[in-house]
């Protein structure tokens, strides 16, 4: 990937910020259509501009943002050329006590960039565009608790081919958080959702109850754990949970976090899904540095092409405060039910320029 970027922020008075940012990179892929016999390699031009404009008005607080980015590619074939809008409106109201808050969202991405959607051969032309509205709402009960509760509707809809299902969910939270000490806070979660496929009359449902527990165990490392139980319409409960470490010391940094999530998919309802990931950057010197990024996926509701592996490997120099160049490797694999693995390589370089204060 070769890219350059450009970030620009200027202040209006003392309450308005506005960014700028611009990318423009360069992929060479090696099987771009994850087929088990590769159809051809690509090159491929991304440019993605984007602008964002955050204010503070009184005691509300906003937020807005706009961008896309245009893929161009040298196979429209094996990889489409396309354009990914995304556009994005916050809204805060703060008290002396509590919070609250409204937020519409709408943006278009690749469906094999789509988490649980891609545990299984996606189509080079299906595109997932999602509608978000989400309202939240927190206040501190005392010094040590406090009680939040979120709700949102999401439409999810695809475009190309793939026997994906269009579907919307309504989903409802309620949380109590409760500081145990100075390095640790539990919290108890209750869910609900509601899982509706578009041009039906039929809907599923699923509710859940979730513990959690976040504690800072020294100055460099930090923790979370969460255990819970999970019931949709018709099936037996179900555990569910996740756990994670994070570590930031002097020289390197490193995020490890596992998970088990049911979460609704095109794929046709509620789907459950083991999920891994890691992290980890390494300092070689004052303006050099170095990181590898894991994510592996299972998808428990099917047995054929089920897992999906990400493995990426780069080396980054930062030439001078604006400027910094990177290498790159990055490997995704499907497999699983035994049958023959598919994977496709990605090699780049980028340069980046980055201006905060232009």
């Amino acid at each position: 990937m070769v890219g350059f970027v450009l970030s620009v922020e200027q202040g209006w008075a003392d309450s308005w910020h506005n960014e700028v940012s611009s990318q423009l990179s360069a992929e060479y892929e090696t099987n771009p259509a994850m087929t088990p016999t590769s159809l051809g390699s690509i090159r491929r031009v991304v440019f993605g501009p984007s602008y964002t404009l955050i204010g503070q008005v009184g005691t509300n607080e906003l937020k807005a943002g706009l961008a896309v980015s245009i893929y161009r590619s040298s196979n429209h074939v094996l990889s489409p050329n396309r354009e990914d809008p995304s556009v994005f409106f916050d809204w805060t109201h703060h008290s002396e006590t509590s919070e609250f808050g409204i937020s519409p969202r709408y943006s278009e991405t690749a469906t094999s960039d789509s988490g649980i959607d891609a545990t299984q051969p996606v189509p080079v032309s299906s595109i997932r565009a999602s509608r978000s509205l989400t309202g939240r709402w927190n206040k501190e009960l005392n010094e040590r608790s406090s009680l939040s509760a979120d709700g949102s509707f999401d439409a999810v809809t695809y475009r190309g081919s793939g026997n994906y299902i269009d579907y919307s969910t309504r989903t409802g939270n309620l949380r109590l958080s409760h500081d145990v000490s100075e390095k640790s806070k539990g919290y108890l979660r209750l869910s609900g959702q509601k899982y509706v496929p578009i041009g039906t009359a039929s809907s599923t449902r699923l509710a859940s109850a979730t513990f959690g527990l976040n504690w800072k165990i020294s100055d460099y490392l930090e923790g979370s754990l969460e255990i819970g139980k999970t019931k949709s319409s018709g099936v037996k409960t179900a555990t569910n949970g996740s756990a994670s470490i994070q570590y930031a010391g002097p020289l390197s940094q490193l995020i490890l976090e596992a998970d088990r999530q049911v979460s609704p998919s095109g794929l046709g309802g509620f789907v459950k899904a083991d999920h891994l990931g890691g992290n980890w950057n390494y300092s070689l010197s004052e303006r050099s540095n170095m990181g590898i990024d894991l994510e592996w996926w299972k998808n428990l509701s099917t047995n054929i092409y089920n897992i999906r592996t990400s493995t990426g490997v780069w080396l980054q120099h930062n030439f001078s405060p604006l400027w910094a160049g990177r290498m790159k490797y990055q490997e995704y694999m499907l497999t699983g039910g035994g049958v023959v693995s598919i994977s496709s390589n990605v090699i780049g370089v980028s340069l980046a320029y980055i201006n905060s204060d232009f």
